[in-house]
């Protein structure tokens, strides 16, 4: 018997995918090519960093979506029961025990995961030996929200 489960995941990967999009028109708009016809670009500063807060809202909601698909993927597949087994654990661990087997897609997730908490949970004073670009790991989180919507389509009724 399936029951009416009301959600906001569908509202978490648009805002998510808006914010990318807009991040995107925002770098696009911030360069302009060299006027002597040479390679590269030049890059107009940005005082108010409205690229770096637009990647970040990506990155997070990014998040926020993706722990509610597995969530209802999981539930869906398996029961609530053992999603409790699975609730603490990684998103590769999620997407392993949902039959994933591209390694491409896991391999990205966990980029993701080290990197958004790397960018949520700035530890200013710790060395983190990798510099990270917030709209970098926006472009890699806008990936993993296609891939896992076009991997796990039709599983829930929905995109």
């Amino acid at each position: 018997m399936n029951h009416f489960i009301h959600t906001n995941v569908e509202i978490y990967r648009m805002i998510a995918d808006e914010a990318y999009q807009k991040m995107v028109q925002l770098i696009e708009a911030g360069r302009r090519p060299k006027p002597d016809g040479s390679a590269g670009w030049i890059i107009t500063y940005d005082p108010d960093h409205s690229s770096f807060k637009q990647a970040m809202i990506s990155l997070v909601f990014t998040g926020i979506w993706l722990e509610a698909m597995l969530h209802l993927l999981i539930v869906r597949a398996y029961g609530k029961g053992q999603f409790k087994d699975y609730d603490r654990k990684l998103y590769e661990d999620k997407l392993r025990l949902l039959g994933c087997t591209d390694e491409e897609l896991i391999n990205s997730v966990y980029r993701f995961r080290k990197a958004r908490n790397a960018l949520v949970h700035e530890k200013a004073h710790f060395n983190d030996e990798e510099i990270r670009f917030a709209q970098k790991e926006a472009e890699n989180a806008h990936v993993i929200l296609v891939s896992v919507c076009e991997r796990f389509s039709g599983q829930l009724g929905q995109p």
